[in-house]
């Protein structure tokens, strides 16, 4: 017999051992849908906050671009925040389509640079629309022209602007465009190996819909990765008194419901049903004991009853003390 040959297939042995219980199978089903694949090779550089945070900002500026878009174009226009995700700067190049029209920016606050890319579906339709046309797309996938190309650069000036507005919670840096690309490949701001961050939008104007993608390369992004947070995208100017004197005079006409509480009186069944207009309810509640003045179900003062003109008031004598202490006990 030949010691290098098989006795059993691992068919063979599979038969051979007992089937595992229902229950233990399903736990190892269970297991298994909880693993995830993880690239040692390519680990993740931006935690899932900081990825977070960079959807934010440029979900930001997805609504500023979506307003400035119509008056440029003078079109109905929308652009919607697809994804925002890290990936190996190769695989961002295999994903575009070719041929498809990409601008190399700088950053000089920031020290590298990036890249704005628009497919083809979408910037034949704006440099149409630019030129005075209709929006209308090609009927055949082509790459740019240099003309068009100074043409579409002038649509990327409204881009950038919106963009750096949008990054003004985190820092300000000013652009430059130092290259223009119609063909993916040739297109090389970092190694194919370096981890980069991919932003998608779609973009809708007239009739027409396209995508647009940025690449922000991770290196770029060091010197600013510990400023992303989700307060950097907060107004941190503190509110004008005019405006909280106005907000206040607003607010002072709502109505709201304010009641006075008396401590709950035990009554059965049968006597409740009884009732009738007229008759007296014992509350076991003395004249002089305080009550809880509730302003929208929230106990907010304490009062004691009293009658003015046959009718029953409450008056208010301080403030609830324990509605104080657990505020006191919050701010803590």
């Amino acid at each position: 017999m030949n010691p290098n040959e098989e006795l059993l297939t691992n068919e063979e042995m599979s038969a051979l051992l007992p089937d595992p219980p229902a229950d233990d199978a399903a736990r190892e089903r269970e297991r298994r849908k909880r693993i995830v694949p993880y690239n040692f090779r390519r680990p993740d550089r931006l935690s899932k906050e900081q990825v977070r945070s960079l959807y934010l900002l440029h979900d930001l500026f997805a609504h500023g671009f979506s307003t400035s878009l119509p008056l440029f174009l003078r079109a109905v226009s929308e652009v919607n925040l697809i994804s925002v995700e890290q990936q190996s700067y190769g695989d961002y190049l295999k994903g575009l389509s070719d041929p498809t029209t990409i601008f190399t920016i700088e950053a000089k606050s920031l020290r590298g640079v990036f890249a704005v890319e628009f497919n083809s579906s979408i910037a034949f339709p704006v440099i149409d629309r630019m030129l005075g046309g209709d929006g209308q797309a090609l009927a055949e996938p082509r790459a740019a022209t240099d003309l068009e190309l100074k043409v579409l650069e002038a649509f990327l000036d409204v881009v950038t602007d919106n963009y750096r507005e949008a990054w003004k919670a985190v820092v300000e840096f000013e652009t430059e465009v130092i290259g223009r690309e119609t063909r993916p490949q040739l297109l090389q701001i970092v190694s194919p190996n370096e981890i980069v961050a991919t932003v998608v939008y779609q973009l809708q104007i007239g009739d027409s819909k396209g995508l647009m993608s940025i690449c922000l390369p991770v290196v770029m992004l060091e010197g600013v990765i510990s400023k992303f947070s989700q307060s950097s995208y907060l107004p941190d100017n503190p509110t004008a008194p005019e405006a909280t004197f106005s907000l206040l005079q607003t607010v002072s006409a709502a109505p709201f419901q304010l009641t006075a509480e008396l401590p709950p009186v035990p009554c059965a069944v049968s006597d409740l049903l009884a009732l009738s207009v007229g008759d007296v309810l014992r509350t076991n509640h003395g004249v002089g004991k305080t009550v809880n003045i509730c302003v929208a179900d929230s106990a907010k003062f304490t009062g004691r009853l009293a009658a003015i003109d046959g009718q029953i008031v409450a008056q208010v004598t301080g403030a609830n003390e324990q509605i104080l202490a657990r505020s006191a006990a919050s701010e803590v």
